[in-house]
């Protein structure tokens, strides 16, 4: 069922393929931006070095995750490298309705489920300058043999395809200059001022197209 607020907060969503900077521009825009904040994800992996619980990530075990999952609290959830995330919706919900901006990096699936879940949410797809780009940062930050990497570059060329699904379109071609373009597209929304901004269909396209 679609969630309705009174709240005049915004709910964004940030997606992108993996490998594309979302998370690091995201991180950008929160540092410059303390009227918008990061939607904290739940995780079953353990935590990492420096990690703090319930300011980087609600850890939580197998098993209560799936409780959570099963008794429909998560907006969106993913499996990935033997781990589970999810959005809880209840702590956006909770956030929206205290007045506080939210932003969500999320994957294509789980964008698709926020948008049937909730109301008015802005969403926002990066986009890597080329698929060569997109590889390059793959191999970079991986140990990823060629099977994997091919599965990553198919699924992220899928992600990249459902582009029209979004508001917005933004091409991380230039670190500064995606960021100001996502701040420009989180004041437009607050402001409820039309934005025109991103790359066209046929400089999207050019990228989709090409290796």
């Amino acid at each position: 069922m679609t969630r309705q607020s009174s709240s005049r907060a915004k709910l964004f969503v940030l997606s992108g393929p993996s490998g594309v900077g979302k998370t690091t521009l995201a991180q950008a825009v929160f540092d410059s931006d303390a009227d918008l904040q990061r939607a904290i994800t739940h995780t079953s992996r353990a935590p990492r070095s420096g990690e703090v619980n319930g300011l980087h990530y609600h850890f939580v075990s197998d098993m209560r995750f799936l409780e959570m999952k099963a008794n429909g609290d998560f907006l969106e959830t993913v499996h990935i490298f033997g781990s589970y995330y999810g959005t809880s919706q209840a702590a956006v919900q909770r956030s929206l309705d205290q007045d506080i901006d939210t932003m969500l990096i999320i994957d294509y699936e789980g964008a698709k489920n926020v948008r049937r879940l909730m109301q008015r949410v802005t969403s926002i797809f990066v986009l890597p300058p080329s698929i060569a780009a997109l590889r390059e940062r793959l191999l970079d930050r991986t140990d990823a043999d060629d099977a994997s990497l091919q599965s990553r570059m198919k699924k992220a060329r899928y992600e990249m395809s459902q582009y029209k699904d979004y508001d917005f379109v933004v091409i991380n071609d230039s670190f500064d200059r995606t960021v100001e373009q996502l701040h420009d597209i989180v004041e437009s929304v607050r402001s409820n001022v039309e934005l025109v901004i991103g790359p066209t269909k046929d400089q999207i396209e050019t990228i989709l197209a090409t290796d």
